[in-house]
């Protein structure tokens, strides 16, 4: 008898064990569904369409912001682990949604969330505490997943999930339990050019990621990597077509060369100063002037990512296209995989390979070099094919790979520094220059381009403490804040606003708010002293291994504070990606750095022919195109201290995305290797008169030009 009952018992125990993990399960795999309804009656930029069970958002003037969630609604964001977007767009140019999260922000206000033109996002009223800026591909019903782990703001780009374009983050780190509104932003809107309109099915937060959408039964990208569902000037309507254009600019640029006042370098023979073998700085007492190594004063006019490919990922998307070679295809089956082994295509390479069969990249060779030669283009950019720069003798700009980093990183990839890792890391990182050194045709070197941790402002001592791990940068932080309050807690409990028995409780403590204004001045003071050592301990070693070239700097995406001055006391010229439709303030950014100024990265874009997205400047049409960049050229070399500028970029991007989404307009060429007609006869013009522009003997072009709101993400 006792046996049966403890059986039952058991028995019993089993089962409500069984039915709690059930639920738990059912629980943690529960959807938290937003109610459509209840966004329609909280905004008003919106309408429910009953019979299709979505909501058609159409963003109005000053009212393009839906609130899907506040403080008080049923859902939990501590509970999930994405954010879910069923959304449709129903544009001829790609969507652009910023997923916005707010908190009371206590003592702390919110750092400004500024964009990679170096606009500020949003006025001070309306700016969120944390942003996620997404891209979806137009008239395409696309799942917007958002990883809820990226509100600690330590990543800059989120990955991709299918059909989803780029995402990138802005703003602070963030508290779940600490949210207290979620809205998204939809874009671009821009009276009458752009009037926008999407619909939405569905939003949620879940524990899994969703499943994809069923294959679409039309795909949407043809034969040569075009978008099918729009057409425009210059579409190529098949392979003859595409084969007869490739054979014809083969033959147009053949007897291309550079004017005749340019030196083999493409310096300017009729300005010159002594000669040093190698590419160098000077001031004339009226300009600053790079020096090509005959010693002819020499401008730098480049153009970055000049290589043969424009590749990017098809895995989970392959419904789309109407071709994608397969393994078995001998003569395309190599570029339907990247270099790390995911489902890719690059249409660019296949059009060549239509064109000029197996040895295109002969054909290549000479076209790219002919078109340099006919557009005056002096300087191979970042990111090219060095190979090529080589062998057609042109000027180029190195960028350095992997810079030092190590196991611990401070924020984002801000490295500890006073480790002895960084150091042992520095050394090797400038071994790669031994391979340079003696070239004369390298005008410098990059250390990297656009540090994570400078996207924005960020106190990077203070972000040190955002979580409690351990780190050779943050016990030289406890010395010196020791040293500073002169060994006294009472002093440092006084200014700090805290109550701490010793300096040593500082290092397993963590920070969500600066404890008081010094406080946030001591870190900052810190943060100088970090970025000094990250950038002395480098830029020592390279110095070691090359004294013959130029030390370009960063690349920093914008100046987005004077920590990244402080950065550029090392370099022998300020670099700087400046996008806008005139060049950012050189004249404020060499006063202050003391340097010449090169600008690494810059572009105008238009949704007017075969692409869905301008890229980070957005103009109206290709002529605007053309314009801008007289404009930015000109007037860019018309101040004394650029010395260079270098467009982004040579190809134009894939309309399915590259590897982290982007599909901009922005080549000087397109995907089937067709240049934009309007854009490179400006560049033409301009870029042949760089000198007496740059010697005040010519008037630069100037033209006030419509800038649209960027479609970028």
């Amino acid at each position: 008898m006792k046996i049966t009952i403890l059986s039952q018992n058991i028995f019993l125990i089993l089962f409500l064990l069984f039915v709690t993990l059930s639920f738990t399960l059912i629980d943690e795999d529960k959807n938290q569904y937003i109610e459509l309804n209840k966004i329609v009656e909280t905004n008003t930029n919106c309408k429910f369409v009953t019979n299709e069970n979505n909501i058609e958002v159409t963003p109005q003037k000053d009212n393009t912001s839906v609130v899907i969630w506040q403080k008080g609604d049923d859902q939990d964001w501590a509970m999930g682990k994405y954010l879910v977007v069923e959304i449709f767009d129903e544009n001829d140019f790609s969507g652009v949604i910023n997923i916005e999260f707010y908190k009371e922000t206590g003592n702390l206000s919110s750092e400004k969330i500024v964009l990679q033109s170096g606009e500020v996002a949003l006025e001070e009223k309306d700016k969120p505490w944390f942003s996620s800026l997404m891209g979806i591909l137009p008239k395409l019903k696309t799942k917007i997943v958002f990883p809820l782990s990226y509100i600690d703001a330590q990543t800059l780009f989120v990955t991709r999930s299918p059909r989803q374009l780029k995402g990138t983050i802005n703003g602070n780190r963030l508290d779940p339990k600490d949210i207290t509104k979620v809205a998204l932003r939809f874009g671009p809107y821009f009276d009458p050019y752009f009037e926008p309109k999407f619909k939405i099915s569905s939003i949620y937060i879940s524990n899994n990621k969703p499943k994809p959408y069923a294959t679409i039964d039309a795909p949407i990208i043809d034969e040569f990597g075009q978008w099918k569902l729009k057409d425009w000037k210059g579409k190529i309507k098949s392979e003859k077509e595409l084969i007869s254009k490739g054979l014809e600019l083969r033959k147009e640029v053949a007897s291309a060369r550079f004017p005749e006042n340019w030196s083999k370098y493409g310096g300017w023979k009729d300005k010159e100063f002594e000669s040093t073998g190698f590419f160098r700085t000077q001031n004339d007492g009226k300009r600053w002037w790079l020096v090509d190594p005959d010693g002819y004063a020499f401008l730098s006019v480049g153009v970055d990512c000049f290589r043969k490919n424009s590749l990017g990922p098809v895995e989970g998307i392959e419904d789309l296209f109407d071709w994608l070679p397969n393994e078995n295809d001998t003569e395309y089956s190599s570029l339907s995989k990247d270099r790390n082994g995911y489902k890719s295509m690059d249409f660019y390479v296949s059009n060549m390979i239509r064109v000029f069969g197996k040895d295109w990249k002969n054909d290549w060779n000479a076209i790219s070099s002919g078109l340099m030669k006919k557009y005056r283009i002096n300087t191979i950019g970042n990111w090219s094919e060095l190979d090529f720069a080589k062998k057609i003798k042109v000027p180029y700009v190195l960028p350095m790979r992997d810079f030092p980093s190590t196991d611990v990183l401070l924020y984002r990839d801000f490295p500890d520094v006073y480790s002895d890792e960084y150091q042992i890391n520095s050394e090797k990182f400038a071994q790669q220059l031994n391979e340079f050194k003696d070239d004369q045709y390298l005008i410098g070197y990059f250390l990297r381009n656009e540090p994570h941790w400078a996207f924005g402002y960020h106190n990077l001592a203070y972000e040190m403490f955002g979580t409690n791990q351990q780190s050779s940068t943050k016990h030289e932080f406890i010395k010196w804040i020791n040293e500073r309050y002169q060994n006294s807690i009472e002093s440092f409990n006084t200014s700090w606003k805290m109550n701490l028995n010793n300096f040593e409780e500082l290092k397993v403590m963590t920070f969500k708010d600066y404890p008081s204004e010094i406080a946030d001045s001591d870190f900052y003071k810190f943060s100088e002293i970090m970025v000094a050592k990250y950038v002395d301990i480098a830029c020592d070693e390279v110095k070691k291994i090359d004294g013959n070239h130029l030390n370009l700097g960063m690349r920093y995406a914008w100046l987005s504070s004077d920590l990244l001055y402080k950065a550029g006391e090392r370099f022998d010229v300020f670099s700087i990606n400046g996008y806008g439709i005139d060049p950012p303030p050189t004249a404020e950014i060499a006063q202050k750095s003391g340097k010449p100024i090169m600008i690494g990265e810059f572009h105008h874009g238009a949704v007017d022919r075969g692409l869905p997205a301008t890229g980070i400047i957005g103009v109206l049409s290709q002529g605007d195109r053309a314009d801008a960049y007289r404009n930015y050229i000109e007037q860019g070399f018309s101040r004394p201290e650029l010395i260079g500028m270098h467009y982004f970029q040579w190809i134009d991007q894939p309309f399915y995305g590259r590897f982290d989404g982007e599909n901009y307009n922005i080549g000087i060429v397109d995907i089937t290797n067709q240049p934009y007609e309007e854009l490179t006869k400006a560049m033409t013009i301009t870029n042949e008169r760089i000198y007496e522009v740059g010697s005040d003997q010519t008037i630069p072009f100037k033209k006030d030009i419509t800038k649209i709101p960027p479609i970028h993400y």
